[in-house]
């Protein structure tokens, strides 16, 4: 093979690494390509698999180009490779016996099933975390041990929060997994995989996005509520009890927000009002007492920042209370701003 036969065109090397990878592994079919990105982490995952996305407008020239360099890459480095796990393991089984096998690849290669429970980091923390709940404490804590920091943080966040904690000790108390437990813990990896295949539906709250989208419409919402009503006044009622936004309490009469402050604590309107929108900030201070007001700014200051699970709770704790006066008809809300005429 000739110098001119196997260097890559000019064209080959406008295309970013990335590109040509992503050449490569359309060239090669959907189960080479397959076997490709099983042993890629999930950065490069990501990364390739974008570019084959966006593969676009590539000349013959250039995808030529890259194969050829691709070719020739594999030519230079290409000879007596290392052994996989597999042919080690089929060996050592015969050398040593399977458990002593087992034992001494183990050490070489990390846990029999790392590579197997890190593939659940691809599955929506929600879906996780829904299944975890079904298992043990001591086997939730096992995988969260072996999955990558991130998405073990995600899953644990979306789990009860009063077994954080514990579940924390149980993975920094681990050092081993015996094989009993490797057992269960493949078991318990197949009772997931067939749980996400049932659950890994896109999942919508499609009351609280119409609520969302009503309390942002430019046009008259009253008119709109009314409308919906008439189609189905059980979703229309649902819709409206997701509407009570805490930016709605800007629109509301000083009467409603004087009410509103009467009824909770100040710890608690300090915490929702940190990070308000000013216009929301502003009207409920106006309706405190002045020197309630000043007290409550003076301790907003001195708490400095705020986690934002806690402020979301104190806005939640606001408009529950809202809702259930309300609903008991002690309280005047406006929804939504109403059309007016003069």
């Amino acid at each position: 093979m000739t110098e001119s036969s196997t260097a890559p065109t000019s064209s080959a090397l406008t295309l970013a690494q990335t590109e040509k990878a992503a050449v490569v592994l359309l060239s090669m079919g959907e189960g080479a390509a397959a076997q490709v990105l099983q042993r890629l982490d999930r950065d490069d995952v990501r990364k390739v698999t974008s570019a084959m996305a966006a593969l676009a407008g590539v000349s013959a020239d250039a995808a030529r180009g890259t194969l050829q360099e691709f070719f020739e890459l594999y030519r230079q480095q290409s000879g007596i490779h290392s052994a996989s796990r597999e042919y080690l393991e089929r060996t050592l089984d015969l050398a040593l016996g399977d458990k002593l096998a087992r034992g001494l690849l183990d050490s070489m290669y990390g846990d029999v099933v790392r590579r197997e429970i890190q593939r659940l980091q691809w599955v929506q923390p929600e879906i996780l975390a829904r299944f975890l709940q079904q298992e043990h404490p001591q086997m939730q804590a096992v995988i969260l041990a072996f999955l990558p920091a991130d998405s073990a943080a995600a899953v644990l966040s979306l789990l009860p929060n009063d077994s954080h904690d514990e579940l924390l000790l149980r993975v920094a108390n681990l050092s081993e997994v015996s094989e009993f437990v490797v057992v269960e813990l493949k078991a318990a990896l197949t009772r997931c995989l067939d749980f996400v295949a049932h659950n890994a539906g896109a999942r919508v709250d499609g009351v609280r996005q119409v609520a969302d989208i009503v309390n942002r419409y430019q046009g008259n919402r009253g008119q709109l509520m009314e409308l919906l009503k008439l189609h189905n006044a059980h979703t229309a009622g649902e819709i409206e009890r997701n509407m009570y936004d805490f930016t709605s309490l800007a629109r509301q009469s000083e009467e409603t927000l004087q009410r509103i402050v009467q009824e909770l604590p100040i710890e608690v309107l300090g915490l929702a009002l940190k990070g308000a929108e000013s216009q929301v900030r502003r009207v409920m201070l106006e309706a405190m007492p002045k020197r309630m007001a000043q007290q409550m700014e003076q301790d907003m200051l001195r708490q400095g920042a705020v986690a934002v699970s806690k402020v979301e709770n104190a806005r939640l704790e606001v408009m529950t209370l809202v809702r259930e006066l309300v609903e008991q008809g002690e309280l005047e809300f406006q929804l939504y701003e109403e059309q007016v005429v003069s």
